[in-house]
C-alpha cells in the first residue's frame, strides 16, 4: 500500500469514525513534537536507583503481577526516597490496589491515598470486579487513610496537612498531569518536599512525552531543571537538593541487573 492509498483510506476512517481522529492527535510522537516546540532547551537528566539504595536488598511486598500495577522498581523507588528523605507524611493521586500505599507504609508516619470513590467508579460504567479491586491491600493497615473525590474538584485543604512526598498516578492525559501537579505544589510541605510522577516513561528506558509535557507546563522554570527521570523504572521525579544524574542514554548496555526470588503470601 503507497503513501497516497494510506492517506486516502486514513480520511476516508476519520469521514467514517470522528473519534479516530483522537488517536492521532493523542499519538505519542505529537506529543513529543509539542513537548520540543514548548521547551526547546531542555535536556533530560535521570538518576540511578541504585544510588539511592543504602544496601543490597529492597524489600517490595505486597506485589500481585496484574495489570495495570506498577513496576516492581517504581514500589522500590518510592520506598527508597521515603528512607532517605525521612518521609513522614505522604501523598497519592490514585490507590488502584493500594500496593504503593502498602509498600511505603512502614517507612512513613501517615499515608493518604487519594482516588475517585466507588459509586463514582460504578457510574462511569466499570465493572464492579475492576471497583472491588480498589485498596486490596491498602484498606486493613492502620495508618493509611483513603480519601475519596475528584482530583479536579476536591478541596485538599480539608485535610489540613502538606506533604514529604506526593505521588501522582492518576489521569496520564497532558491535561490532568498539569492540573494534578499544579494543585499539589500548594500541598508540599517545605522547600526540600519531593514529587514522584507515574508513567513519566512508555517503558524503563523510553520518555512519554504526554506526561512529561503535563509536568513541565505545571512547574515554573526554577523547578524543571530538577526534574529527573529515573534509571529501571517508569518514574520522573522532582528533587530539590543536589544530586548526581547523568543523561539518559537509549539502549545502553546493562550497568547492573537484579535477582528476584518470589515468595507467595496469603491475602
Amino acid at each position: 500500500m503507497n503513501k497516497l492509498t494510506k492517506l486516502v483510506k486514513a480520511l476516508s476512517l476519520i469521514i467514517q469514525k470522528p473519534y479516530l481522529l483522537n488517536n492521532v492527535v493523542k499519538d505519542e510522537i505529537v506529543f513529543k513534537s509539542d513537548f520540543q516546540r514548548a521547551f526547546p532547551n531542555a535536556a533530560f537528566k535521570q538518576i540511578r536507583l541504585v544510588d539511592l539504595m543504602e544496601s543490597d536488598e529492597v524489600h517490595i511486598a505486597p506485589y500481585a503481577f496484574l495489570s495495570g500495577s506498577s513496576l516492581a522498581t517504581d514500589f522500590a523507588l518510592l520506598q527508597l526516597l521515603c528512607r532517605k528523605y525521612q518521609v513522614k507524611d505522604y501523598l497519592e493521586i490514585g490507590t488502584w490496589r493500594g500496593e504503593s500505599a502498602a509498600n511505603v507504609a512502614p517507612y512513613v508516619d501517615n499515608v493518604y491515598s487519594f482516588n475517585l470513590g466507588d459509586e463514582h467508579l460504578l457510574s462511569l460504567g466499570l465493572e464492579k470486579n475492576y471497583v472491588d479491586s480498589h485498596r486490596f491491600f491498602s484498606k486493613d493497615i492502620p495508618n493509611i487513610q483513603h480519601v475519596f473525590g475528584d482530583s479536579q474538584t476536591f478541596d485538599f485543604d480539608q485535610l489540613n496537612k502538606k506533604f514529604d512526598l506526593i505521588f501522582i498516578d492518576g489521569d496520564h492525559s497532558t491535561e490532568a498531569v498539569r492540573r494534578d501537579t499544579k494543585k499539589m505544589m500548594s500541598y508540599l510541605k517545605n522547600e526540600q518536599s519531593i514529587i514522584v510522577w507515574h508513567d513519566a516513561k512508555k517503558d524503563t528506558e523510553y520518555p512519554r512525552y504526554e506526561v512529561l509535557l503535563g509536568i513541565y507546563q505545571a512547574l515554573p522554570t526554577d523547578m524543571q531543571k530538577n526534574v529527573y527521570l529515573v534509571e529501571n523504572s517508569l518514574c520522573a521525579v522532582y528533587i530539590p537538593t543536589s544530586i548526581t544524574s547523568e543523561s539518559p542514554i537509549l539502549n545502553r548496555l546493562p550497568r547492573n541487573s537484579f535477582e528476584l526470588t518470589l515468595k507467595k503470601l496469603s491475602v
